[in-house]
């Protein structure tokens, strides 16, 4: 299931994600707060993250991502040799969790917190909405929630076992040709 829902939601459902997470002093502004204000403190907040999301127009939805969705999601965009991507030999949140397996790897590699992806697989965190990105066909991959999704990916590898997860999808909006 798909529902279109609004800019304003996803990104105050961010901010709130950041805010929960201790590490910066974030207050949220009120219900009456405009949308590109919002946009605006979250770019301040994590610029490399959301750039697509004042970079490109974008069509949100609440959706459920299924097991074949999940398997297939990309980790966060950048250059294949740093971070995420450089973790991940196949660019997929499953190849990640895949190398942190069978490689063992702790601590921390490139910029990823290894042992915090470890703990969240080992504790089952209160589900939470991934934030996804897709242009055209191609598969989405994930802007926020790496962590998360790296586990939830850790665990399907362990039991065997998914639980549907749940995410934000923005895909990308053509301008129409003329």
């Amino acid at each position: 299931m798909r529902e279109r829902v609004s800019q304003l939601e996803v990104v105050r459902s961010w901010l709130d994600r950041e805010r929960r997470k201790g590490d910066v002093d974030l207050s949220l502004p009120g219900e009456g707060a405009d949308d590109w204000q919002l946009v605006g403190q979250l770019f301040a907040l994590r610029p490399f993250q959301a750039a697509f999301v004042w970079r490109h127009p974008v069509t949100w939805y609440r959706t459920e991502l299924d097991e074949t969705a999940f398997r297939r999601l990309g980790v966060i965009e950048g250059p294949r040799d740093e971070s995420w991507r450089k973790l991940s030999p196949d660019g997929t949140i499953v190849g990640a969790a895949r190398r942190i397996r069978e490689d063992d790897l702790r601590g921390r590699f490139e910029d990823v917190d290894v042992d915090h992806v470890r703990r969240l697989a080992a504790r089952r965190p209160a589900a939470e909405r991934i934030v996804c990105f897709r242009r055209g066909t191609a598969a989405p991959y994930v802007a926020d929630g790496n962590h998360y999704a790296t586990a939830t990916a850790l665990r399907l590898l362990r039991d065997g076992e998914y639980e549907p997860q749940q995410a934000y999808l923005g895909v990308r909006r053509y301008p129409s040709v003329r």
